[in-house]
């Protein structure tokens, strides 16, 4: 295959992987004795590879903010380098809503795809149900009390009052709601472009495979999410990994 298809097949990934979870147990009260304190501002720039083939092919650029009683997150994914030479492609999540003694409870997720109509979820909190509207159709599901949205759940992992893996729960996206469980496998070191750091290691998979997401939660800097690998039904892996962590200032890790 000739450099310049590879490049156009990578970029398809791309696209096919971010345009492509059951009741809560009660057992699952137990909330996480060793979170730490959210930062209430912050950004963290990732370098996006392809799989484990060492080849950037874009860069997301995540953002969040709270108070006592309200969050707001945002993801913004664009190719790179040949990459976007090749495909202009920007994609942009966002999550919203209210910061609770069990964690966080999204409202309203939603994404913008170049090229696409709007898409986005309503979680009716009183009505117990998740409504999804993708633009050309809509569905709805089920939900109970501690289910996240996709974009969410990496924070919420870390959470003071949220419970402990494993548990079971909801995850939303654009597309559907999906039952995942959620384990925790336990300290990593991983080598990132920000450094080498220690890590917990957490899977959110969901048996129909719509939901396959390994996060890693660094010790040392809040629990943010500092590593974030998505696997969709085609086995085609998009892996984050941070290289530039700002929470206020001073900045650490290198944006270049």
């Amino acid at each position: 295959m000739r450099p310049g298809a590879r490049w156009l097949v990578l970029c398809g990934l791309v696209l096919s992987v971010l345009a492509g979870a059951a009741p809560a147990n009660p057992a699952m009260s137990e909330a996480r004795e060793d979170a730490a304190p959210w930062p209430t501002q912050g950004r963290i720039i990732y370098r996006i590879y392809h799989g484990d083939s060492g080849i950037q092919i874009g860069r997301a650029t995540h953002t969040w903010w709270h108070d006592d009683g309200r969050y707001w997150m945002e993801s913004l994914v664009e190719t790179t380098g040949l990459a976007a030479l090749l495909k202009d492609f920007r994609y942009q999540q966002r999550s919203e809503g209210a910061v609770t003694a069990q964690g966080l409870r999204p409202e309203r997720f939603s994404v913008d795809q170049r090229g696409k109509p709007h898409q986005e979820a309503r979680f009716d909190w009183v009505g117990a149900q998740v409504r999804i509207n993708r633009g050309d159709s809509k569905r709805q599901a089920p939900i109970v009390a501690g289910d996240q949205d996709i974009l969410s759940i990496a924070h919420q992992l870390a959470q003071p009052g949220a419970p402990k893996a494993p548990v079971s729960l909801t995850v939303v996206s654009n597309k559907s709601a999906a039952v995942a469980k959620v384990r925790d496998l336990g300290d990593a070191t991983v080598r990132l472009p920000l450094g080498q750091m220690p890590t917990r290691h957490f899977a959110v998979h969901s048996d129909d495979g719509k939901v396959k997401i390994d996060i890693w939660l660094a010790a040392g800097q809040h629990w943010l999410p500092v590593r974030i690998r998505i696997e969709n039904r085609k086995g085609e892996i998009l892996d984050q990994q941070a290289e530039h962590l700002v929470l206020g200032e001073p900045a650490q890790g290198n944006p270049s």
